[in-house]
């Protein structure tokens, strides 16, 4: 199971990233226990999760559906797989794609840098959707602010991708992209079957 003390030095890594130090990568746990760790670290991000799940329960109330217990359930549980297929797209594409572009060996670091800055960035992002949500802050405010946090992640994703790769920034600029398209593919799917 993943430690607090992972969950610590992982957090700082992705600090480190957004800061672009190169030692960045001492940070997380690259070891093949790491690798599976950085899967479970999913759990970390129920509360962004929980975001999307409310909003796509809005959805659903806003198109006049009436949302019984079942539907609830059926509702979370779907929110929940497209969650983790968004979780897991970029990991699983790379699997193919790192033997052709010749990088087999640094897939390991790569996903595991990758799953962590994805578990920062979900929760990152939750913070002002959920302060939205509680009426804290008005809709504009939480766009603007999740727009700049968003233009920040991909900031440290790219530089995580190049870093763990080893590859030019147009490279790792084109898997940065390849992930946001998986991402948004998930995103449509799931936005196409509830309505």
């Amino acid at each position: 199971m993943v430690t607090a003390d992972e969950v610590q030095r992982s957090v700082r890594g992705t600090v480190d990233l957004l800061q672009q130090k190169q030692e960045a990568l001492r940070s997380f746990d690259v070891s093949e226990a790491g690798f599976w760790r950085s899967f479970e670290a999913i759990w970390l991000t129920l509360p962004a999760l929980t975001v999307s799940f409310v909003f796509a329960e809005r959805r659903l109330v806003s198109n006049g559906v009436d949302i019984g217990l079942w539907m609830e359930l059926a509702l979370f549980l779907f929110v929940s797989f497209c969650h983790v297929v968004s979780f897991v797209a970029l990991p699983v594409a790379m699997a193919f794609l790192a033997r052709r572009l010749g990088l087999g060996w640094r897939y390991v670091p790569f996903v595991i840098v990758t799953n962590w800055v994805n578990v920062f960035s979900l929760s990152a992002l939750s913070i002002p959707a959920v302060l939205m949500l509680l009426g804290w802050i008005p809709s504009g405010i939480a766009a603007l602010t999740g727009l700049v946090l968003a233009v920040l992640l991909l900031r440290v994703q790219w530089f995580a991708t190049k870093l763990t790769l080893g590859v030019s920034d147009s490279l790792a600029f084109t898997l940065v992209a390849l992930g946001l398209c998986l991402s948004f593919v998930v995103g449509v799917f799931q936005s196409w079957v509830i309505g």
